[in-house]
């Protein structure tokens, strides 16, 4: 029987776990999914929460509660992973494989930006976005920065649709014309994968509720007590509140199995997903992809869940003699801009000729479509 070990269980693992588990039921494959964490829960629930249309726990699924009941979850912490000896090692013990797959996800690390871990709120990190929450609630007058520490990131839309929320916040308390709202990135525009019409939306999105956005500008460093973020182009910025989104890499137990590169996460194969290892694949946020036209693969849910299923296909036609199917390239998103309002979004990374990106109006069926987007895949992965 062969043994696949899929590690991390966000939409990469979980679809790959349910796209495998008749394999585990015909006894053909045993699967084993592993994270540290009890429950799933989708980027845009922290979102939700700052924005106040959910508490936290609505938009969380129990593991235990996995529709794929013949695949293994194993809630425990990944100590190593030996691709030498074809082995993971758990805190609780040794997991040999036939076939890995990393879906780990991206490793947040404010500590490469002095200052920032101390400065800044998380806006990946739900405790420290439900405090990011309580201070704009508090805030009357002055500067809230939002801040791109650096690329890539996962969610492309996320800092865009947190400094939109925000501005929503500050008007419905009544106080945003006593308040500056600037956002601030090294990009050299919103959605830089994107076309450039796609680009210029976001900014007019921007700047229609009054949003100051600097691209080009990546921190050097933060000072916490003057409040005062300096940047490599040599512009500084004094906030009075600063939600950022930190720098990513691959998590350091992947690093440590000498799997990353040079880039902090792990180079595969566009299309089969391949790492350097023998029968080792990486998916998702963890995973470093050049498109076509050698631009970096965007990082979203959307495309971890597309990846996570194009490798379980690949594995099912290995292991059981089922049909390959081919990396489409392609997602939905719903870019949130407060209001009770979202911009519906489809991308295709693979069309002739470079990505290809539409963006409807928003509207508040497009924010409906997002809920249903969490809804039908909730009911997918862990029934009603």
């Amino acid at each position: 029987m062969e043994r696949v070990v899929i590690l991390g269980a966000g939409f990469a693992g979980i679809t790959l776990a349910s796209e495998l588990d008749s394999l585990a039921a015909a006894r053909k494959a045993d699967i084993t999914l592993v994270d540290r964490k009890p429950h799933f829960s989708m980027g845009f629930n922290m979102q939700w929460s700052f924005a106040g249309r959910r508490a936290p726990q609505e938009g969380m699924r129990a593991y235990a509660s996995l529709r794929a009941r013949h695949a293994r979850f194993l809630h425990d912490e990944v100590a190593a992973i030996d691709v030498a000896g074809r082995v993971v090692h758990t805190t609780s013990q040794r997991l040999p494989y036939d076939h890995l797959v990393i879906a780990l996800g991206a490793e947040l690390a404010p500590e490469l930006i002095p200052g920032l871990a101390v400065g800044a709120y998380d806006l990946f990190d739900l405790d420290s976005v439900m405090q990011f929450r309580e201070a704009v609630h508090r805030f009357e007058e002055g500067t809230i920065a939002i801040a791109v520490a650096a690329t890539p990131f996962k969610c492309p839309p996320a800092p865009y649709e947190y400094a939109l929320l925000v501005n929503d916040v500050l008007r419905t308390r009544g106080v945003r014309d006593r308040v500056r709202l600037v956002l601030t990135t090294p990009e050299p525009r919103p959605l830089p994968v994107a076309p450039k019409a796609a680009g210029d939306t976001v900014m007019a999105l921007l700047a229609d509720v009054g949003i100051e956005y600097r691209p080009g500008h990546k921190p050097s460093s933060v000072d916490p007590v003057e409040r005062r973020i300096s940047f490599e182009n040599g512009t500084e910025l004094e906030y009075g509140i600063l939600g950022a989104v930190p720098p990513h890499r691959a998590p350091k137990v992947v690093r440590d199995a000498g799997l990353a590169d040079a880039s902090g996460f792990v180079p595969v194969e566009l299309g089969t997903f391949r790492t350097s290892a023998p029968d080792v694949y990486a998916v998702g946020d963890v995973a470093a992809l050049k498109l076509p036209n050698g631009s970096p693969h965007p990082k979203a849910g959307v495309f971890a869940e597309a990846q996570a299923l194009t490798v379980a296909r690949h594995l099912a036609a290995a292991i059981a003699g089922a049909e390959k199917t081919p990396y489409a390239g392609r997602g939905t998103c719903f870019v949130d801009v407060g209001r009770a309002m979202a911009a519906p979004a489809e991308i295709d990374l693979l069309a002739e000729g470079g990505p290809q990106f539409r963006i409807d109006p928003p509207s508040s069926r497009g924010l409906d479509e997002k809920r249903k987007f969490e809804t039908d895949r909730f009911e997918r992965w862990f029934g009603g």
